[in-house]
């Protein structure tokens, strides 16, 4: 899934708007979420203000080896 398409689902699925999601995160218009949305690529520190604010995190997980829960990163703000 990509970043956009991940950002609508939590949106949705946290039943926040656009313009409700804007409103939290102290921006002008609910455009200043869907441009960021639109473009897929956004800073990390604002990947993590909004996932926080929809109540969800951000992990690095490894795609190999065995000790992948041990080598899992939460990033934080």
């Amino acid at each position: 899934m990509k970043l956009g398409e991940a950002l609508n689902k939590m949106i949705k699925d946290s039943k926040h708007s656009h313009a409700s999601l804007a409103a939290e995160l102290g921006k002008k218009s609910p455009a200043s979420i869907g441009n960021v949305i639109q473009r897929n690529n956004m800073n990390v520190e604002s990947l993590l203000e909004i996932t926080e604010k929809l109540g969800y995190e951000v992990v690095i997980r490894p795609t190999r080896g065995d000790d992948k829960a041990e080598r899992t990163i939460r990033l934080e703000r």
